[in-house]
């Protein structure tokens, strides 16, 4: 095995994703990497500023740094990983990579340093230009998700395409990562991307990632559905029709039955009726029954007022809340929080669990009432749960960058802990928007940076 497919399979303990760790939906692979502007030549590493790890114990010996100085907060470790990603080395690089990676801050909780895109990208890039697969995935989801602030269309798919062709990323299942294949879809959906747009391509993959139950692209082809443009919803009306869930005209139109459809393919709902198969056509692709539909929003907004003194109630929003269904995940994490006053409640606040709901929203649906809902959790704390005021204000931050006009109210409101403001004033100066010393409280200077962030200045 060469050095480079070693460095792809131990990078694969560390980038395989456990959220979307489901069967692997094989996706047809064409030679893009000369389109993308990163031939698969340079899988080969070059040796200008030093060369790949060459041994198991090497890369380990990095992946053992990165969850140490994550996980556990070990600064030696993370000096460590540092001081070789410095010096050259690709694999320490990218896991450098990874500890700045807003995307991760859930799982590394711990960090000594705190998620910046920026910071990065510029740890990634080396590695991504090298070949390294985990890196351009990295790349790819911060140049492609317009909330992280450094979105870069054309930069992004360059990169997203030479990962979605990349053999070792192939063969060790990197591409079993749905967050990042929905943002390589959109390269193929956009005019403006620098890659021949290619509706059925991206709808072939998006309708992947909806199989896969991932929740950004189950809400994006549902409750979005009629903001897509008409030829790719009409690619979506053919990929839906192959696998035998949608049997009405291919119009491009967003439809109550094409939404349907989408819906019955996620699992979130029955599949709708088709009319008689032709005798003169192969029958369609056998599939399990789908289970049955979610409750609306407004049966899950009774369920949750009843949960505080109904354990029936509770009971099925929190079944509903680990099937998956987002909107019972939000509201069961308002039920689980500390930050909930409600004294008649009868669920015991669970904080940990409510955090690990609501940054997955956040995470994978850029769910702004989520955002705004854990930077108050992490304010308030609980058992076994210390409070967070860096963790407050970064939640903060992304609620206002996700356009939460709740968030300014209780900005507004002063009812923060100790610590609180000082973060956010050191967030908000990071972001040349907050002028002024850092003090731990509240001014006015604070809110209209806050403002201008959100767009409302």
């Amino acid at each position: 095995m060469s050095g480079t497919d070693r460095l792809g399979a131990h990078a694969a303990l560390w980038y395989a994703d456990a959220r979307y760790r489901l069967a692997w939906f094989a996706l047809p692979q064409v030679a893009v990497a000369l389109a993308a502007g990163l031939a698969l030549a340079v899988l080969k590493p070059a040796g200008e500023w030093g060369k790949p790890a060459d041994s198991k114990e090497s890369e380990k010996t990095y992946l053992d740094l990165l969850d140490k100085a994550g996980k556990d907060g070990d600064k030696a470790a993370f000096d460590k990983l540092k001081a070789a990603a410095d010096a050259g080395d690709i694999s320490a690089r990218s896991f450098m990579g990874a500890l700045y990676n807003p995307e991760w801050a859930g799982i590394y909780v711990k960090n000594p340093v705190k998620a910046d895109a920026a910071t990065a990208l510029s740890y990634y890039q080396k590695p991504a230009d090298l070949g390294y697969p985990g890196a351009q995935r990295g790349m790819t989801d911060l140049l492609l998700n317009r909330g992280r602030g450094q979105y870069d269309l054309k930069r992004g798919c360059r990169y997203g395409l030479a990962f979605q062709a990349n053999p070792v990323a192939i063969r060790n299942n990197y591409l079993n990562s749905w967050s990042t294949l929905f943002w390589i879809a959109g390269c193929y959906a956009d005019a403006e991307s620098g890659v021949p747009k290619d509706p059925q391509k991206a709808a072939d993959i998006y309708m992947d990632t909806v199989a896969a139950r991932l929740p950004l692209a189950i809400g994006t082809f549902t409750d979005d559905l009629g903001r897509q443009p008409p030829d790719l919803v009409a690619a979506i009306q053919r990929n839906l029709a192959r696998r035998g869930f949608y049997s009405g005209p291919t119009d491009g139109a967003a439809t109550p039955q094409t939404q349907a459809a989408i819906r019955a393919l996620s699992g979130t709902a029955a599949a709708p009726q088709g009319r008689p198969a032709d005798p003169g056509q192969p029958p369609p692709q056998a599939r399990p029954p789908a289970p049955a539909p979610a409750p609306s929003t407004d049966e899950m907004m009774a369920l949750f007022k009843s949960a505080t003194t109904d354990a029936a109630a509770e009971g099925k929003l929190r079944a509903l809340a680990e099937s998956g269904v987002s909107v019972a995940q939000y509201l069961y994490a308002l039920l689980l929080s500390p930050a909930n006053t409600n004294k008649q409640r009868i669920t015991a606040p669970d904080a940990a669990l409510a955090s690990r709901y609501l940054e997955r929203l956040v995470a994978e649906r850029s769910f702004a009432p989520a955002a705004a809902a854990a930077a108050f959790l992490y304010d308030v704390g609980g058992a076994n749960f210390p409070r967070a005021p860096g963790k407050a204000a970064d939640m903060t931050i992304r609620a206002l960058e996700l356009k939460s006009t709740d968030i300014i109210q209780n900005l507004s409101e002063d009812k923060w802990g100790a610590g609180f403001w000082a973060a956010l004033q050191q967030r908000l100066a990071d972001r040349n928007l907050y002028q002024g010393r850092i003090v731990d409280q509240r001014n006015d200077r604070t809110i209209q940076a806050a403002r201008r962030l959100l767009g409302n200045p």
